[in-house]
């Protein structure tokens, strides 16, 4: 047997070694099946004269244990309990191993409809929102393994568009438009009170309402502006203190040439 290269993967050489891939890769060469061990390594002696012997016999031997090699006569390999030292399992090369693509006529598992059912979700509702939910990853076209947790995600979300004032849709601000109570409470934790937010409420409303932008949910943007305005404000009252001369402590309450001009100080003194 004569060969000046050898190819293997390099998932062989990652698990065996590169010794041990390379004595595989040139053993696939011979009949191993009508061969012994030493038949085979002796065999591969002229090839892998870059490896003493006992190496490769030592690598056939192993190759045996891994049921990757099947000689002749097994009289050679050695006992279980010591080859069980060895054995391991191949990774599989199949990276998508358990996963899979959504198929048209997918539905979700029994299983499925009874949490979502504990969470109050009706049939009718799950139902209806299958194919939306089945276009939308055949259209994706990915590999999964967790369908049916993806499926009861997209209905928990669903189920609470469903269950608000605007089924989810984005709306343009109206006139009796109000924050909810979450939205005091936020504020409430940047110093804001509920009456100075009420302030900035009806400017809120105008502005919006001719910008004429759609949301879904306005209490956010609410929380924001009246955080800006409040910013605004404490900026433009602590400056107009200062322009008024409401002195510090330490601060002079008449110019320089006024108080050398002033000798009130000195009535008190007696001399």
């Amino acid at each position: 047997m004569s060969k000046e290269h050898f190819t293997f993967s390099t998932q062989e050489a990652e698990t065996l070694g590169i010794e041990c891939a390379v004595v595989l890769s040139a053993a696939k060469e011979v009949d191993t099946q009508n061969m012994t061990a030493e038949e085979i390594a002796h065999s591969l002696q002229s090839t892998l004269v870059f490896l003493e012997p006992l190496d490769i016999l030592k690598n056939i031997q192993r190759l045996v244990n891994l049921k990757l090699l099947s000689p002749a006569n097994k009289k050679q390999v050695m006992p279980e309990k010591q080859a069980q030292v060895y054995k391991l399992k191949l990774p599989s090369s199949n990276v998508s191993s358990g996963r899979r693509r959504l198929e048209n006529q997918w539905l979700p598992s029994i299983q499925a409809y009874e949490v979502l059912n504990m969470g109050g979700v009706n049939k009718i509702f799950i139902e209806n929102k299958i194919n939306e939910f089945k276009m939308y990853w055949l259209e994706k076209n990915q590999l999964r393994d967790n369908w049916n947790v993806l499926f009861v995600d997209f209905i928990r979300r669903e189920w609470v568009k469903e269950n608000s004032g605007n089924k989810g849709l984005p709306v343009c601000i109206h006139d009796d438009w109000n924050p909810s109570s979450d939205v005091f409470d936020i504020l409430e934790l940047a110093n804001v009170s509920k009456v100075d937010a009420l302030k900035h409420l009806k400017e809120f409303i105008l502005y919006w309402k001719e910008n004429g932008t759609a949301l879904r949910s306005w209490n956010s943007k609410f929380v924001d502006f009246v955080k800006r305005k409040e910013l605004i404000g404490s900026y433009e009252e602590k400056n107009d203190k200062k322009n008024n001369r409401h002195n510090e402590p330490g601060e002079f309450s008449q110019e320089f040439k006024d108080r050398t001009k002033d000798g009130a100080w000195a009535e008190t003194l007696k001399f």
